[in-house]
């Protein structure tokens, strides 16, 4: 279907949406009910086919390219979706899954993923490699029909909830460094799996750390070639500081329409900055889709599109916080909690899927060649 009359389909569709629609656009204080809200209506979607166009008929999907998906999202939050979710990971880890993946699981699992039924998590972080992935310690031995899984993960996004993990481990020497890490796909009911969910200071428990003592992983569970997992983690990273901006801001948009009626003029140059802001996230992002669509890497012009997303996402919440007083110290309403949940986790945007001084220091180097 080309992407015109998908898009009036869709319009269609949602002139009369199905209950769960409703749902996920009520006020949810609890992040787990949101979840669930989330999966009743990636069921829906895919169901009527709208959630699977823009992903690979080998895949479960019904063809079509990154532009249908970036349709999808955009109208779903002009209609009232207040966000992704944990379905976030549709536009970060699905694209390398889909394009690096093994075909035959990922034709299994997939269309698993797409409905909602199941969920995914990224195993990167560790306790002692954050920022620096590369001296991540998480090892994978070799053994008869794959490999065993040994060492522990931290921040690993809706591990809780999910029930497959894409992991990067050590395959080669402790001291191989990006050289030796291997992707591979870790099935979090396995034995020897503990996931330890994290609650937050916004009161979420979207993340978790995660231990895997002798985790048997199959063979074909890898992700990309043996030891190299680091071409993996950065397939994964061009779309989550590249296209992903897209993806979020019309939900920062939605945000603002829901309580534009609070400010006033004392205001208004705030907001007018936030959505400048949000201009440019928007037309860096469809920049990035465009990229995508066409087949050409962003690679480190990705950064770019993650540091105007970090602006607008925390000027946006801040002019939320300048007419909502209510955001910081008043009455635990279900909108207030949320809107709080927002607001804190609008804080730590500038560290996740890679710091802001990595991502300037990727700029000055790679692009600037700054010495």
């Amino acid at each position: 279907m080309e992407v015109a009359a998908f898009a009036d389909g869709l319009e269609a569709w949602l002139s009369d949406p199905p209950a769960s629609f409703r749902n996920a656009c009520e006020v949810i204080p609890t992040f787990g009910g949101r979840v669930a809200a989330m999966q009743g209506l990636m069921a829906d979607l895919f169901a009527a086919g709208w959630g699977r166009y823009g992903w690979p008929e080998a895949a479960g999907g019904l063809g079509g390219s990154i532009l249908h998906r970036a349709v999808l999202w955009e109208a779903l939050a002009r209609h009232g979706l207040p966000g992704m979710e944990l379905f976030e990971h549709l536009e970060v880890l699905a694209p390398t899954l889909v394009e690096l993946g093994p075909p035959a699981f990922v034709a299994e699992v997939f269309p698993r993923f797409l409905s909602g039924e199941e969920v995914w998590s990224q195993g990167f972080s560790e306790p002692g490699a954050g920022s620096d992935l590369a001296a991540l310690r998480t090892r994978a031995d070799a053994v008869e029909g794959g490999w065993v899984v040994n060492g522990r993960k931290i921040w690993t996004s809706w591990s809780k909830y999910a029930t497959w993990c894409l992991l990067l481990a050590r395959t080669g020497t402790p001291d191989s460094r990006h050289r030796g890490i291997t992707a591979m796909i870790v099935d979090l009911r396995a034995p020897g799996v503990e996931v330890s969910p994290i609650v937050q200071a916004n009161g979420t428990d979207e993340l978790a750390e995660v231990a895997f003592t002798d985790v048997f992983v199959p063979a074909d569970r890898l992700v990309g070639e043996l030891d190299g997992g680091w071409a993996v983690a950065m397939h994964i990273l061009s779309s989550e500081r590249g296209t992903y901006g897209w993806f979020r801001h019309g939900f920062l948009y939605r945000q603002l329409l829901d309580h534009a009626t609070l400010g006033d003029e004392t205001t208004d140059v705030a907001l007018g900055n936030v959505l400048v802001d949000l201009a440019a996230v928007s037309a860096v992002g469809l920049a990035g889709v465009r990229s995508h669509e066409a087949g050409i890497p962003l690679g480190p012009r990705a950064t770019f599109a993650k540091l105007l997303l970090c602006a607008a996402e925390q000027s946006a919440m801040d002019w939320l916080h300048s007419v909502e007083p209510d955001l910081a110290v008043g009455v635990q309403d279900g909108e207030t909690t949320v809107l709080r949940q927002h607001y804190l986790f609008s804080r730590i945007v500038t560290v996740y899927g890679g710091s802001q001084q990595m991502q300037l220091e990727t700029i000055a180097k790679q692009l600037l060649r700054l010495p």
